[in-house]
């Protein structure tokens, strides 16, 4: 099962959101396809260019779950990524 546009674009958002006011949001675990990874990418992706859009400078990219044993512990099968910017 893959996780739609839309919702892809509403879990962006929530997420946006939630960074730009300080305010919670409530989880989107439960918006997208269990397993979707590239959905999530894309949340992230949307997010990233958002952060680009509005002057923030992407500095580097962090690697992480890069242990088996923790990607054992948290059900996984590969590492994740994430953007770093500047501030």
């Amino acid at each position: 099962m893959t996780t739609s546009s839309e919702t892809i674009r509403d879990a962006a958002d929530r997420l946006f959101t939630a960074a730009t006011s300080g305010k919670p949001t409530a989880p989107i675990r439960d918006l997208l396809a269990p397993g979707d990874v590239a959905a999530a990418y894309a949340v992230q992706a949307l997010n990233t260019e958002r952060a680009l859009a509005a002057g923030r400078r992407l500095v580097g990219r962090k690697i992480g779950l890069t242990s088996v044993v923790v990607q054992k512990q948290l059900g996984v099968d590969q590492p994740d990524y994430g953007m770093l910017f500047a501030d």
